[in-house]
């Protein structure tokens, strides 16, 4: 571990810190005063590296947007913060120093002015709009949003980085899917409750980091993707394959548990990319064949199946599943909406007070939110918002898949893989909030938009080095 001149003056300034504070520290147990010692220590260390590698706070930073609210939803703590947004302060705070020191010059995405636009857009809307406070409140969070998804752009430069940061998000999915499994799916007495609901409503839905369980399910794509990704590289070490395996049905375990029939659609899409762009399509057989066989022989696979299935069904009869029929309502007054004021919309964040004012008898529901990004736009900041979000998504996944393809020669390769996983993950999210909202506030998708973002970045870098090498030969 090598420091650099400025670097090493704050670190002998940081034990200087710890040794004026050796007084009080006597004062404590003597064990309590060597633990608090050793962490205060090791934390000026951590921050020290962070400061010089940027790297080593976006780790962990990345790691607690997948936490989400599990101060709340777990230990039932009534913090009014999260570990990400602890996390996102000391990150930025950190970066800054780097920056001051090392000035090097930031390098710029080209979705700099759409976005500016987009988030001027929905300020103009203000001006007109009744839910001004929630508004402006929602619009600074959807902006420091956008700051995150900057920062990774800038902070990950490495193919290597990212697979560090897939595989530590993958190793606490599968922890957090696990547990989320063994205490509903898993649990004898909520899976015959689940079969005698027929699908009309679920005795329990896992619900870790969130108190959506359509959120919670959402943050396990990036770990599905990348696992699915590994199962069926023909590339890959057959260990490496076979733990893919394992997390991969632990993943599934959890996404089930959350009865999230959203999430599941989107796991479905984004399986079927990841197969038809790697073109293995052995495991496929060997996991329907699998699949059969426990269902016949086990019976809590038979009991699951039937609870699974019964949930996925009412999606073929609204009338018997209310979240479907608001569904739908809540599309044609998104339409209704847009008819009124097609330029602007009608201002954002108002859908809601919109959709009580024309369907006060649904009013006190408690689905009135948009539930789905597209619609979203249209009615809130109208034609112009539709277009200008659009138009970004578009360009993302424009980027992201022209990246892919110029290593697709290498079918399988980890350039190939990344490539795959992230834009993967980032279509299965956009498909996911066809069916739910929070789009602009789901931290896990902001992780893989600054991932798949950086990716791009890095592919275009050794592009252009590669192309520089060959016209020097």
């Amino acid at each position: 571990m090598t420091f650099s001149r400025p670097i090493g003056y704050s670190l002998l300034a940081g034990l200087s810190f710890l040794i004026v504070l050796g007084p009080l520290l006597t004062r404590l147990d003597p064990f309590v005063a060597i633990v608090l010692s050793l962490g205060l220590l090791g934390g000026v260390l951590w921050a020290l590296k962070s400061i010089e590698d940027p790297f080593w706070v976006a780790l962990p930073l990345c790691l607690s947007a997948f936490l989400g609210g599990i101060f709340t939803e777990v230990f039932e703590l009534t913090l009014p913060i999260t570990p990400f947004q602890l996390m996102f302060i000391l990150a930025i705070g950190l970066w800054s120093i780097h920056r001051t020191i090392k000035a090097h010059r930031l390098t710029l995405l080209g979705l700099e002015w759409p976005v500016a636009a987009l988030v001027a857009l929905a300020c103009f809307s203000m001006l007109y709009s009744v839910n001004v406070e929630e508004g402006l409140l929602r619009l600074l969070r959807v902006s420091l949003n956008f700051v995150f998804v900057f920062y990774l752009y800038q902070v990950i430069q490495t193919k290597r980085q990212l697979i560090v940061l897939l595989t530590s998000i993958t190793v606490l999915l599968t922890a957090l899917a696990g547990y989320a499994a063994i205490f509903t799916i898993l649990n004898p007495e909520q899976a015959a409750i689940n079969i005698q609901l027929r699908g009309i409503g679920v005795a329990s839905r896992a619900a870790i980091t969130d108190s959506d369980p359509n959120i919670f399910a959402s943050s396990l794509l990036v770990g599905i993707a990348f696992t699915t990704a590994l199962l069926h590289s023909r590339t890959v070490p057959t260990w490496q394959r076979m733990a893919a395996l394992g997390s991969l049905l632990i993943l599934t375990a959890g996404v089930l548990s959350t009865y999230s029939r959203s999430s599941w659609v989107a796991v479905a899409i984004l399986a079927a990319f990841i197969i038809w762009q790697l073109k293995n399509f052995r495991f496929v057989w060997l996991g329907l064949g699998a699949a059969i066989v426990a269902v016949v022989t086990i019976p809590q696979v038979q009991v699951l199946l039937f609870s699974v299935a019964d949930r996925a069904l009412s999606l073929l009869d609204p009338s018997s599943d209310a979240s479907s029929s608001i569904r739908l309502l809540l599309g044609k007054a998104s339409l209704e909406m847009f008819a009124d004021s097609w330029g602007f919309g009608v201002g954002y964040r108002d859908f809601s007070y919109e959709f009580a004012r024309r369907y006060d008898r649904y009013a006190i529901t408690y689905v009135n939110e948009p539930h789905n990004i597209s619609y979203q736009m249209l009615a809130e900041l109208g034609l112009a918002g539709f277009l200008l979000f659009h138009g970004i998504i578009l360009a993302i996944g424009r980027w992201g898949w022209q990246s892919m393809q110029r290593v697709r020669s290498s079918l399988g390769s980890w350039d190939h893989l990344l490539g795959i996983t992230l834009l993967g993950t980032f279509l299965a999210y956009f498909v996911f909030h066809q069916f739910l909202p929070r789009f602009l506030t789901n931290a896990p998708l902001m992780v893989t938009l600054g991932l798949l973002l950086a990716y791009v970045k890095i592919q275009r870098r050794e592009s252009a080095i590669k192309d520089s090498e060959s016209l020097q030969n």
